[in-house]
């Protein structure tokens, strides 16, 4: 019996399968960007080849497939959503104008271009309607609006349409009788008050353009991949990763497609916080680089914080997310001078095809990897363990031609030059992240995914002072591995905005029963036994008189148990002991606000178990594979550094730097003064 986890990236597809005894393998597939569902099917390929099956006879024996995609991310940021349209109360058509304005950081920038909106204004359409703030009705819906609303979208071609009427947070009536109305010629119409029940006008909105956009690129990917699947025997239970860092059935999905974006970056913290519990550690950066980005997190007392304010390039998704920044620095990232000389790295990236010009496709323009490549930290002759031979002369010949020459420098030095600034971009991007929160980074340790991410990991902590990096077996495929701890994970709200002082608590109590209702049949639809449900109250805080939230949650509820008058003092607690966490300073005597309720519905998935190894002798000279030259600037330049095989590595062994481990789908480079020990669950922990 098999679970399969499969994550598609920008320039590779991961995939873990685990069996039922946990032994692991992996693999990576070049992602085709047009057709996931091939590379989806590539990479079940390569885990069956190891497994020494077909990949027929691996799906016909596998349970779950769960699956993490940037299609939909993708389809925003590229532009390749569908036409939609959008039904909003009337007087209220310029919500997207107004919101982005704030929206933008630039605020006071009069130069600024105008965002490119995803519902241009002559596809809104007004209807006449209001409800007031508090879910009373004052004007009924004109349900002859609505009808002409659909026969214009009809005439422009439109194919999804949103609906978005002003307070449906409160009371979604209105926009279910509209609903009602547009189905009967768009069945895939997309409410607001179905995609997030929050009172920011701009949020709610901007949210459901999202879910109305990528819906018809989500479903072909979905039924093309249960094809796919069903072609080649599986009937297990197909999953996707959400943004929440949980996992939910394709019909789930389908409700709200906003879920999927950001997905598969959202998997990395869970991995990060296993991991840091495994080796001791109290606070964790995980940094996950890839071909085209890097994924950073940052887990204070091993927490996984989540945000509301994801940006997808222009546009706010305000579904509560895994709280992941994204940098454009990752292997594949494209290095290039400016007018005035400058060297930059990223964001831009050569992707999979043709990928960087080692990799012999073409490629005409310097990427990290060649610089990895020239300088030797990558193998030529070892990269995905052999399946792909890279040409180290292509590499040197780029950069040679668009880096070294014009700056008149050797073209090594132009490779350290590039793989330095890609560093400095990362640790940077660490800094200002954890500066925000408050948070000082050398007091974390950092773990460490992406295939590009072992090579680079010890640079970037030295340069933020940390002491500790933590390198799993499985850090070529991170957030593929993550994703197998992620249990089924669905974050409902509903609007309350009362002073505690001024609280009704018997409507507190009938709006957490109607949360629990509503959690647990969405996890008994996806198949979730009860005994396995988890639901976990919470609510978005303030003092009185603040404009920001605070996330509080309580411990899990038992089965049936009240919100009574102490656990609301509990969650005043919480907020106020929250607040001094992140702010330095709480007062209890200050009323506080609940201004959103919030429940997690939780069905928990086997748990995932790393087998320990008994500890053997430190010497690793049974585990050298080599000796090849390696450049290391603290060192003068190429050294003759010892290469280990990773597969010969185990518990116990200690390397010295300078060395390079060669694992089949990534490089450690350990430098001068650092220590590598394998841990018994045979990870890499490297000190300072």
């Amino acid at each position: 019996m098999f679970e399969i986890v499969i994550d598609t990236g920008g320039t590779f597809t991961d995939a873990v399968l685990m069996d039922k005894e946990r032994k692991i393998s992996t693999a990576k597939f070049p992602t085709n960007p047009s057709d996931p569902s091939e590379s989806i099917m590539g990479s079940i390929g390569l885990l069956a080849e190891q497994r020494k099956l077909t990949a027929e006879e691996v799906l016909a024996d596998t349970t779950a497939l769960v699956i993490g995609t940037t299609l939909s991310t993708n389809a925003i940021l590229e532009k390749k959503g569908a036409k939609c349209c959008l039904i909003h109360t009337k007087g209220f058509r310029d919500i997207p104008e107004l919101g982005s304005k704030v929206w933008q950081r630039d605020i006071y920038n009069l130069r600024l271009p105008p965002p490119d909106y995803l519902i241009p204004r002559q596809l809104r359409f007004g209807v006449e309607e209001r409800m007031q703030y508090d879910g009373k009705v004052i004007t009924p819906l004109n349900k002859n609006d609505v009808l002409k609303a659909v026969k214009k979208a009809k005439e422009h071609g439109v194919e999804v349409p949103i609906v978005c009427f002003l307070h449906s947070y409160i009371n979604p009536s209105h926009e279910e009788q509209a609903a009602q109305i547009i189905k009967k010629e768009y069945p895939d119409v997309v409410l607001s008050s179905h995609i997030l029940r929050r009172w920011m006008e701009y949020d709610r909105l901007s949210t459901t353009e999202i879910a109305g956009y990528v819906k018809p690129v989500t479903a072909r990917f979905l039924r093309a991949l249960a094809k796919r699947m069903k072609d080649a025997s599986f009937k297990g239970t197909s999953l996707l990763i959400t943004c929440a860092g949980g996992v939910a059935s394709p019909d789930v999905i389908m409700d709200n497609p906003s879920l999927l974006i950001g997905s598969g970056p959202a998997a990395g913290p869970l991995l990060g916080q296993f991991l840091g519990k495994l080796a001791g550690f109290e606070n964790v950066i995980v940094l996950d680089m890839g071909g085209t980005s890097s994924d950073l997190s940052m887990l204070p007392d091993l927490t996984i914080t989540t945000t509301t304010q994801m940006k997808i390039g222009e546009y706010k998704n305000a579904s509560e997310t895994v709280d992941v920044a994204c940098i454009g620095a990752g292997g594949g990232s494209i290095a290039r001078l400016d007018e005035r000389g400058m060297l930059y790295v990223g964001p831009e990236s050569a992707g999979a095809d043709p990928g960087p010009a080692c990799y012999g496709k073409g490629g005409k323009v310097p990427t990290v990897t060649d610089a990895d490549v020239v300088l030797g930290y990558i193998p030529a002759d070892y990269f995905l363990g052999g399946a792909i031979l890279l040409d180290k002369r292509l590499a040197e010949k780029v950069i040679e031609e668009k880096v070294a020459r014009p700056l008149g420098i050797a073209t090594v030095e132009a490779a350290h030059a590039i793989a330095s600034l890609v560093e400095e971009n990362m640790s940077n991007e660490i800094f200002l992240v954890a500066v925000r929160k408050g948070l000082d980074p050398r007091g974390f340790s950092l773990v460490v995914g992406g295939g590009a991410g072992p090579v680079h990991a010890l640079a970037v902590a030295a340069r933020l002072g940390i002491k500790q990096v933590y390198i799993p077996r499985q850090a070529a495929v991170f957030c593929a591995f993550g994703a197998s701890l992620a249990d089924y994970r669905y974050i409902l709200n509903r609007f309350l905005y009362s002073r505690d002082d001024q609280l009704d608590l018997n409507a507190v109590k009938k709006l957490f029963k109607s949360l629990e209702e509503e959690g647990r049949a969405i996890l008994k639809r996806q198949g979730v036994p009860a005994q396995d449900m988890k639901l976990i109250r919470g609510a978005e805080m303030r003092y009185f008189g603040q404009l920001n939230d605070v996330n509080v949650a309580l411990e899990a509820t038992k089965d049936g148990e009240p919100f009574t008058e102490a656990t609301l003092k509990e969650l005043i607690a919480k907020f106020h002991e929250q607040h001094r966490a992140l702010f330095g300073w709480s007062d209890p005597s200050l009323p506080t606000v609940l201004a959103t309720l919030k429940l997690q519905a939780i069905g928990v998935r086997p748990p995932l178990g790393l087998e320990k190894k008994p500890a053997g002798p430190k010497d690793p000279s049974a585990a050298l594979k080599r000796k090849r030259p390696v450049y290391f600037k603290e060192l003068g330049g190429f050294v003759q550094a010892p290469c280990y095989n990773a597969d010969l590595l185990h518990h116990g062994h200690v390397i010295m730097g300078p060395a390079i481990v060669e694992e089949t789908k990534t490089t450690i480079v350990v430098p001068q003064g650092a220590e590598l020990f394998v841990d018994p669950y045979e990870n890499y922990i490297v000190r300072r």
